[in-house]
């Protein structure tokens, strides 16, 4: 017999040991166990919004977050964060765009000028916001491993957006 052999036959008796052993625990309950519930954990419920990836922003007091998208267009140095969730008259959807291939901080603008952002909220039932003013800044923006950064805006009809968070958003 060489070494490899005797690890297996010596691994396969400990565990065969051990799963006999935790057999006999568990069969040995008394009756009075029988009165206790079974116990299950939580789903996950991690997003953006407590550390997760994804999209998150808390819009005019209403936290919204889910999955996000991430579009490059190279030849116009644009990345696109796209975020929706619903459908039909509950259907609902961000396009944060931002006009650089580089991480930094960028004002947000109406036009597409480089070195700047631009936020677009839609809803069916209120149709589109443009974003009026405030930031965006990308800590990472790595166009293969993920987008991530943060923005605070106010948009043209004065609702806030604070809180808005994209980690690691990729294609």
């Amino acid at each position: 017999l060489n070494k490899s052999n005797i690890m297996k036959k010596i691994t396969l008796i400990w565990g065969l040991t051990f799963s006999l052993f935790v057999g006999l625990s568990f069969s040995s309950c008394s009756d009075d166990d029988k009165d206790f519930p079974v116990l299950t954990p939580a789903a996950s419920t991690t997003t953006a919004c407590n550390g997760g990836d994804g999209f998150c922003m808390n819009y005019g007091g209403i936290e919204k977050s889910g999955s996000a998208v991430l579009t490059v267009k190279s030849a116009s140095n644009k990345v696109r964060v796209f975020w929706e969730q619903g459908s039909g008259t509950s259907h609902e959807q961000v396009e944060l765009d931002i006009y650089s291939l580089s991480a930094g901080t960028f004002t947000v603008s109406d036009l597409a000028t480089p070195n700047s952002a631009f936020v677009q909220y839609f809803s069916t039932a209120n149709g589109v916001n443009n974003v009026a003013y405030g930031t965006v800044t990308v800590s990472i923006l790595d166009t293969i491993s993920g987008v991530t950064g943060t923005f605070d805006v106010t948009m043209k009809d004065s609702t806030k957006i604070t809180g808005g968070i994209f980690r690691n958003v990729v294609k």
